[in-house]
């Protein structure tokens, strides 16, 4: 079943009441199941736990059109065979109405007691056995032939009714299908527009993993396995869904096409890259529009007993050079293709905020990246928002403009 949707116009928070379908029409909001995460944010165990919600919301909302459309079937069938009954019965009363208007004219041109006068005027006792034999024959006939006619006036009249609710059931057989089309098609389309979501994170994650490669190679690999999982269960989903992801992924493309003038995805570094000395040595590169904050953070960390560094703006060339490596070297390959499509996954150059000079990766203490129990953490978390820095929950090191 080619299902076709329009996802991108589906909300996939918590339905409220009917909402609207990409037919346009309305959706029972059972049709849809409550996203109540945060796919940037959340843990890959509830974002996989929503994959496997939606994809078993559609495969339930799929076996539920089957049971319309074999309801359909039966109710169209049974509509069919009233209506071969009626016709039948119709057909019959034709030809026994002409035998009956016979039987009408006959008895109204020839009374029966006209007949009794006939028979007493018989010239023997035999012709007067055999005139009445014939009449009586002749009576029977006509009795059967008027008794059939009302039968078959019965008959009609309970045929029709029995038509008229074989059509009516028919008519909301056709009504369930439809119905149950709109919320294949609804939930599909949800399920779609959840793996697009997941495809964005993926990016992220996997750009971040990318980043983390030089500085710390154990964690760039534990985050590209984690990552990993979540690839391997989108490309799980049934070719519906990867059609529309495909679509839907065009249609954002054009978009930012449309919107956003720079090339390949990869936008140029607001102020220019610069570089921000570290007060215990080395510096940090950033985009120039933030550094005079990151300098700010840096030296008002030291003067609180925390030396940090780290690793911020990375060249776009390096993850097209990944991208080529993985994924392919045609334009599509390196910078359209999503992530899950390489083999290992791998993000597409401009999805990271370090790529444009917007992220850092905090190090302390000569090297490593922070964890979420040490001192530069908590005061990070106490005090960079002041510095407009924010926090990508389960990533303790990386902190961006938005939080992503």
């Amino acid at each position: 079943m080619l299902l076709g949707l329009v996802a991108t116009t589906l909300v996939t928070g918590e339905p409220t009441g009917a909402q609207e379908s990409p037919g346009g029409g309305s959706v029972d909001e059972q049709a849809l199941v409550s996203i109540d995460v945060d796919v940037l944010r959340s843990d890959n165990s509830a974002i996989g736990a929503t994959l496997a919600d939606v994809r078993e919301n559609v495969e339930a909302q799929k076996a539920a059109l089957t049971a319309a459309q074999d309801a359909l079937t039966a109710a169209q069938a049974a509509l069919s065979a009233a209506d071969a009954a009626l016709a039948d019965t119709q057909a019959r009363l034709v030809a026994v109405n002409t035998d009956a208007d016979r039987v009408v004219v006959d008895a109204f041109v020839s009374p029966p007691y006209e007949d009794a006068w006939e028979s007493l005027a018989s010239d023997s006792l035999m012709d007067l056995t055999v005139k009445q034999s014939i009449l009586d024959r002749e009576a029977d006939a006509d009795a059967s032939t008027l008794d059939e006619y009302a039968t078959l006036q019965a008959q009609l009249e309970a045929e029709q009714g029995e038509r008229e609710a074989a059509a009516t059931a028919a008519a909301s057989a056709a009504a369930d299908a439809e119905a149950a089309y709109a919320d294949v098609e609804a939930a599909s389309g949800q399920q779609a527009v959840f793996a697009v979501e997941v495809d964005r994170r993926l990016d992220r994650n996997l750009a971040e993993a990318d980043a983390l490669q030089a500085t710390n190679p154990a964690l760039a690999e534990q985050i590209r396995a984690r990552e990993g999982e979540l690839a391997a269960a989108l490309n799980s989903l049934d070719e519906e869904v990867q059609a529309e992801r495909a679509r839907a992924r065009a249609a954002e493309l054009a978009a930012q096409a449309d919107s956003i003038r720079y090339q390949n995805g990869i936008k140029p570094v607001a102020g220019g890259v610069v570089d921000v000395a570290c007060p215990s040595g080395g510096s940090v590169q950033v985009a120039g529009d933030i550094s005079g904050s990151v300098e700010r953070l840096l030296t008002d960390a030291a003067e609180a007993g925390i030396s940090m560094c780290g690793y911020g703006y990375r060249d776009p060339a390096d993850q097209i050079a990944v991208r080529r490596a993985n994924c392919g070297t045609s334009t599509y390959a390196i910078y359209q293709a999503p992530s899950s499509y390489c083999s290992p996954p791998t993000a597409r150059p401009g999805t990271s905020m370090h790529e444009q000079g917007l992220a850092i990766d905090f190090t302390s203490g000569g090297g490593g990246t922070i964890g979420s129990g040490t001192a530069a953490y908590r005061w990070l978390k106490a005090n960079a928002a002041n510095y407009g820095l924010y926090n990508l929950p389960g990533e303790p090191w990386h902190w961006s403009v938005d939080g992503n």
